[in-house]
């Protein structure tokens, strides 16, 4: 039986792994050898400098990738023409900062070479590529995004790594998204300026195939080597990595300035700051009022922007009535209509042309009515861990693990519920310690008591509405948990109904789990015993007439002072505060546990320390490759508070 050519290149790989780590061979001599035979007859690879045409050495000797025929002997270094130079790669055995910062130095170099001053008649994307590539590396792959973030902060775009290979682990590259649009495919990063800009990101994607990263190397490299020259007959990614699952992590997005350069998105840019309301398109109507397209501005950096047209109707109209500009713009077709490169123009400049295209047009143009309403949940964003965490952590890890639409409603709907009776339960509990703090100040300060003989005649009494509150609090958390986590959690395969049902049944159902998913079990074991607590006293008010005690008072020292009535052992104000603490991570941690078990296998989720969490967007989770290297979350009971978790 033929052996394929992902299973050659595999067994290459893990050849060339082995012979580094184990034998302690000379990794760039052994990715040289290796890579040789797999460049077809286009290409060369090999330890060469590089010369001009008077003779002046550019580069001395790095690993570099060739057109074939093009070396110039002498001596025992060969060198090449600076046109022929197809790509470079900084071999290191571990990468570390300072290795990754020499990889950079490199690669500059490379891409700065002359000769690359226009595209290439003979290829799509006449650019060097430049790779960084180790058998190890010191630190886990998004970490390694950290240091590479901060070179690429000092180092124009058009000088910086393509990909970063660590092939016990796998790969750091780029990919392209246009706005409004999917996450692409590899993007080709230019080496120099002046092409006129599209509304698109270029993200940061980390990948970790496994035993297969030398395989996504390979693929990558002749994908860029494809576009140097067209004649080349190399295979495709998807040939060399047929039947292997090929899922990445975006950790970092990018987007072009006025200058042509890559800089980070900024946070207004960002969803949950409201960007995509900004975007919202403009009705294209006919006179008997059919919609025949939509027109749209994208705001963009330093004051420019992009025009989107959905539908049929052309673009270029709208651009004309722009009138004259520095570049002549561009457009690029989209899988729902047509979108222009970046235009010097404002949202008054774009209300402007719409004005104009309603006089001078037999169409009429009208604001969209947006069929949804934006409510206010709360007086809090994503700064607040239990908005951050709940609401925006739990459904962006969502995306990455339901796919199906049926998948996403069965989770979704029991999820809402269960967000909105916390967010009830959260300010019961605040209202029930607020109450009894602010009454036992008053008591303290003999405001509303009177002290007569030995009676104490209060005068505010507060037993009515703190009976209230907790019978609230009580009933909401009763929601959260029977009526709303049960569901959950069932949308999310986790079987864990008899969480909720009389003991004899829990006990048979967690040693059943025991068996499937232990670390569950575990934490269901000890979640229990303040679920027990909670269920024993809503079921008492449910059935046997319970309600809290009132609040007792007794003199001291001449003075009025307060005794606050008991739960279980604990204070009213403390139980609510506790009870509460311990479902907000009941909700949390199941549910991300949940999603972490229906993830592509190497996708995972790894937890941000407590101390490293952004003060604008306090999420607890974040997504990550399975094999990457990061520390991968695993839920484990605690006793610590949620916004201490």
């Amino acid at each position: 039986m033929a052996v394929s050519l992902t299973e050659t290149i595999h067994t290459l790989g893990n050849s060339l792994l082995q012979r580094c780590r184990d034998a302690g061979e000379d990794l760039a001599q052994l990715l040289c050898s290796t890579l040789e035979p797999l460049l077809s007859t286009d290409f060369h690879i090999g330890f060469v400098g590089v010369k001009d045409e008077a003779g002046a050495v550019l580069i001395e000797r790095a690993l570099l990738i060739y057109i074939a025929s093009s070396a110039d002997g002498e001596g025992s270094t060969p060198y090449v023409a600076p046109e022929s130079v197809a790509g470079v790669l900084h071999v290191t055995p571990s990468l570390n900062e300072a290795s990754l910062a020499e990889g950079y130095t490199l690669i500059g170099k490379v891409k700065a070479l002359p000769g690359y001053g226009s595209d290439s008649m003979e290829g799509w994307h006449h650019v060097p590529m430049g790779m960084i590539v180790a058998c190890d590396c010191d630190r886990p792959l998004e970490q390694l995004v950290d240091a590479i973030a901060a070179i690429n902060v000092e180092v124009p775009s058009t000088r910086w790594a393509d990909a970063v290979s660590v092939l016990s682990r796998g790969m750091i590259n780029y990919a392209v998204q246009f706005e409004g649009g999917k996450i692409g495919g590899d993007f080709i990063l230019p080496n120099k300026t002046g092409a006129m800009p599209f509304a698109m990101y270029v993200h940061v994607m980390v990948s970790s195939p496994g035993t297969y990263t030398f395989n996504r190397t390979c693929g990558f490299l002749f994908m860029y080597l494809g576009c140097f020259s067209r004649k080349t007959s190399l295979p495709t990614n998807q040939m060399v990595m047929e039947g292997v699952p090929q899922i990445a992590v975006n950790v970092r997005p990018y987007m072009f300035d006025a200058t042509d350069h890559l800089t980070q998105v900024p946070g207004w840019m960002s969803q949950d700051r409201g960007y995509g309301l900004q975007l919202l398109p403009y009705r294209v109507e006919s006179q008997k009022g059919d919609l025949l397209s939509r027109v749209q501005l994208v705001p963009w950096l330093d004051g420019g922007a992009a025009i989107r047209v959905y539908g049929k109707l052309p673009l270029m109209p709208f651009i004309m009535l722009l009138g004259k500009m520095d570049r002549p713009p561009q457009q690029m077709k989209t899988p729902d209509g047509t979108i222009s490169s970046i235009l010097p123009i404002n949202r008054s400049q774009f209300e402007l042309m719409l004005t104009r295209f309603n006089r001078q047009s037999n169409m009429t143009i009208k604001r969209e009515q947006p069929s949804w309403t934006v409510t206010k949940m709360a007086d809090e964003g994503t700064s607040s861990p239990f908005m951050a965490r709940l609401f925006l952590n739990v459904l962006d890890l969502r995306k990455s693990a339901l796919e199906t639409k049926g998948d996403i409603d069965a989770f979704e709907k029991p999820y809402e519920l269960v967000l909105m009776s916390s967010i009830t339960v959260r300010d019961l509990a605040r209202e029930i310690g607020e109450l009894l703090t602010d009454h036992r100040s008053k008591i303290e300060r003999g405001v509303g008591v009177r002290i007569d003989g030995r009676t104490v005649h209060v005068d505010e009494p507060i037993d009515k509405e703190l009976r209230r509150l907790v019978e609230s609090f009580l009933n909401s958390s009763n929601r959260v948990m029977l009526t709303g986590m049960k569901e959950a959690a069932k949308a999310l395969r986790l079987d864990i109904t008899f969480f909720f049902k009389k003991e004899s049944t829990f006990l048979n159902g967690v040693a059943a789990l025991d068996g499937s998913d232990p670390d569950l079990a575990a934490y269901c074991r000890k979640a229990r015993v303040w679920s027990d607590m909670l269920n024993t006293v809503r079921n008492d008010m449910e059935h046997n007439f319970w309600s809290v005690s009132r609040v007792q008072y007794r003199i001291e020292h001449g003075r009025v002072a307060m005794l606050e009535p008991e739960i279980i052992g604990r204070t009213v104000s403390d139980f609510a505060k506790f009870i509460t603490a311990r479902m907000l991570c009941f909700v949390e941690e199941i549910c991300v546990h949940g999603l972490q078990r229906r993830m592509p296998d190497n996708i995972s989720v790894t937890e941000i320390p407590l101390t490293q969490r952004p003060v604008e967007r306090a999420e607890r989770f974040r997504l990550c490759t399975a094999g990457g290297g990061m520390p991968l979350w695993k839920i484990v009971y605690h006793e610590t508070t949620f916004d201490e978790t």
